[in-house]
């Protein structure tokens, strides 16, 4: 036992030391990075035009854009031009290679968030995309659906679907909900994760869906029904809400026997 206490202090002062160092070492890297010494690249960089000064290997550690940049390019003295990113946004996804942090701003998240995706930095593309979800009400849903759109953001979706699963009442009820495609559907209804009161708020969600357009909705109508779970539901509600839904009456009937007869819940 005493072997054992022994290690786990050890171990634990060996984490406290690497900390230490790691911390003390990143704080002359940024020195460095602050007064411009030691410097080995420089990026010309438009709109407006200004130099940006870094080091290879920082830049190198954190993105595979500029890894293979600068594998592709080993001259220290030449000036690497960065078309289409505003420079300020660069200068601070700069920074970002340096401290893990930038100052991103309901204005600039967007254009960041872009220019993350360009330079590879996917880092910084969840502290953006975090960023952002925090300030989902400044930035408004509708812009996040429009940003995902045009950046084709794989983290950016994936935050926009738990903050639907998690707001899913508040969700359902905005104007975007309606224009949700049936795949997108499925994976909020089926998460454990939903939060809602009760199952009949998702059957009233999916009914507001499916009645702003019926006829193009019909068929994928049971595919959406099917994500419910239906055995919460009495029996009389089955009959009167879902059965009647088109394409639904095995669902109902597969929930009633498995409502009413235990022995047959195995098959």
């Amino acid at each position: 036992m005493a072997t054992s206490s022994s290690q786990t202090l050890a171990l634990q002062r060996n984490s406290c030391e690497q900390n230490r160092f790691m911390e003390k070492l990143m704080s002359k890297i940024f020195s460095f990075y602050d007064e411009q010494s030691l410097i080995d690249v420089t990026f010309k960089v438009s709109n407006p035009t200004a130099l940006v000064p870094a080091h290879r290997l920082i830049l190198a550690a954190a993105s595979p854009y500029f890894e293979k940049l600068f594998e592709n390019n080993r001259d220290t003295n030449a000036v690497i031009e960065i078309n289409g990113i505003d420079s300020d946004i660069f200068e601070r996804l700069i920074t970002f290679c340096y401290t893990g942090q930038a100052s991103i701003t309901v204005n600039n998240v967007a254009a960041m968030l872009n220019a993350a995706i360009v330079l590879q930095m996917d880092d910084a593309k969840i502290r953006i995309v975090d960023s952002l979800m925090t300030r989902i009400d400044d930035y408004t849903l509708q812009a996040v659906y429009t940003l995902e759109h045009e950046t084709k953001c794989e983290v950016l979706r994936q935050k926009i679907i738990e903050y639907e699963t998690q707001n899913f009442m508040e969700t359902s009820r905005s104007d975007e909900f309606l224009n949700f495609d049936v795949e997108k559907l499925q994976r909020i209804l089926v998460s454990d994760n939903l939060n809602i009161t009760r199952e009949e708020d998702a059957y009233d969600a999916i009914q507001r869906w499916y009645n702003y357009d019926v006829p193009a909705r019909q068929e994928q109508l049971p595919l959406l029904i099917a994500c419910l779970r239906l055995t919460q539901f009495n029996v009389n509600f089955l009959m009167t809400h879902i059965q009647p839904l088109p394409g639904c009456e095995l669902l109902v009937f597969k929930a009633l026997s498995w409502i009413g007869l235990p022995t047959a819940r195995p098959r």
